[in-house]
């Protein structure tokens, strides 16, 4: 069963809505345009798929590859995979996007595929995210640095990334807090963490990551973070039981902004990099 199984089957509803009619002036474009916000893919996109279709509409035509077709000319496929060649990455998020989830996944993965990693626990306002990222350093064999005694993460993070742990890793993932997009400042915290950062390297990565169910209301969180700290990646996570999908297509359409994994379920290995058009092909193609 496809993690995209509930984002597909909202494609589905309005590729079939409009095969049932023999034109488009017989179509209620409100009732087709909100099939396509069910899809999450926003207004400008939904906006751009019903001129497209009614632009070239015929019983003939292959809808499923229209609308691929059109999304993939609206799109950047410059950023269609993940690149990841830093020393250091920063993922940051609002409250429950699964960030340390997240992390183990990731350090897991690059483990899988030959690679150095250490783990850096900074979130020092929930002490069971310290714990279940140990938790899974440990199963994973992977170091993780952190510190009981210390509430100050951009003191957790400048020990960590000058430890010889960190010095010797090929990939340094820094877990943080969770934290409301509205708190100013806790948003200005994460300008001191990047100051950190950079003064050990210039070489890293700033990720947002973002909960698939919260849809359109992830892009508000982009716009908040961005003007706190460089965001070079977004992580979608909780893919698996979202309906909500298609908010890929207006974070990379609107932000520029590269979608470089997804979180496909809850297993230590429930992780993908992101493929612009291999995502493409499982929402219109695949069996879902």
């Amino acid at each position: 069963m496809s993690f995209l199984k509930k984002t597909a089957n909202s494609f589905l509803n309005v590729i079939s809505f409009i095969k049932n009619h023999d034109s488009m002036d017989s179509i209620d474009i409100e009732n087709l345009e909100e099939k396509l916000l069910l899809c999450d893919v926003g207004y400008e996109i939904t906006n751009k798929i019903i001129e497209s279709i009614s632009k070239n509409y015929s019983k003939n035509l292959n809808l499923n590859d229209h609308i691929k077709q059109t999304l993939k000319d609206l799109l950047d496929f410059s950023m269609n995979k993940e690149t990841l060649n830093s020393k250091v990455l920063l993922i940051s998020g609002v409250n429950g996007t699964g960030k340390t989830t997240f992390c183990a996944k990731l350090s897991n993965y690059m483990k899988l595929h030959n690679k150095n990693i250490c783990l850096i626990a900074a979130d020092t306002f929930r002490a069971a995210a310290v714990e279940q990222l140990k938790y899974w350093s440990t199963k994973n064999d992977i170091p993780c640095i952190s510190n009981s005694n210390s509430n100050d993460p951009s003191s957790v993070i400048f020990d960590g990334l000058k430890s010889e742990l960190s010095q010797n890793a090929d990939l340094t993932i820094i877990d943080t807090a969770g934290r409301i997009n509205t708190n100013t400042n806790l948003m200005n915290e994460l300008s001191k963490i990047e100051k950190i950062i950079k003064r050990f390297t210039n070489s890293y990565d700033s990720w947002l990551s973002i909960d698939a169910n919260l849809g359109q209301n992830s892009l508000s969180q982009i716009e908040t973070f961005k003007k706190n700290i460089n965001i070079n990646g977004v992580v979608i996570n909780k893919m698996d039981g979202s309906s909500k999908g298609g908010i890929a297509f207006p974070i990379i359409y609107k932000y520029k902004i590269p979608i470089t994994f997804i979180g496909t379920g809850e297993k230590n290995t429930d992780i993908l990099p992101f493929d612009l058009n291999d995502y493409l092909n499982k929402l219109l193609y695949e069996e879902n």
